[in-house]
Order: structure tokens, then C-alpha cells, then sequence
């Protein structure tokens, strides 16, 4: 299953799917925490936010720990 996720994710990128946004962690150890919830084998994909932001890509503030994309194409997207 989690290489379909990921192919997809490498052709489209990430998209919100049956949210509103997508839904991204400030840092790795939220992310780790967010993914242990919803998958044991969950992966951390690193976005290059500062490049994707000076392309037009709008983030969006969430909370203290959580940012909001309406899409994050694939050539930002890194797997740590």
C-alpha cells in the first residue's frame, strides 16, 4: 500500500484528498507522532517550503505546529 501512496505522491504530489488542505507538520517529531497515529509504517516526507512558496504556493497557518497547503506539487517534495 505504501508504495502506491508514494507513486502517486511522485506523479501528483501531495493533495488534500477528502480534506480541505493539506495538512503539514512544522517539525519531524510532530510529523512522527501524526504518522505513528494513522500507520506503523508511516515515512517523513520533507518539503522545500521556501521553494515552493517563491513559485506561488500558499501555505496557510494552522496552529502552533501544523501549516495548510491547497496542493504541494511533487518537485518539493523530498523523502527524509
Amino acid at each position: 500500500m505504501l508504495l502506491i501512496w508514494m507513486d502517486s505522491i511522485s506523479e501528483k504530489g501531495l493533495l488534500p484528498r477528502s480534506r480541505q488542505y493539506v495538512h503539514l507538520s512544522q517539525d519531524i517529531e510532530t510529523a512522527e507522532n501524526v504518522g505513528k497515529r494513522h500507520d506503523n509504517n508511516s515515512r517523513i516526507l520533507v518539503i522545500d517550503s521556501l521553494s515552493a512558496w517563491n513559485d506561488g504556493i500558499k501555505f496557510y497557518y494552522g496552529n502552533e505546529k501544523v501549516w495548510l497547503a491547497d496542493m504541494v506539487p511533487s518537485k518539493y517534495i523530498l523523502e527524509k
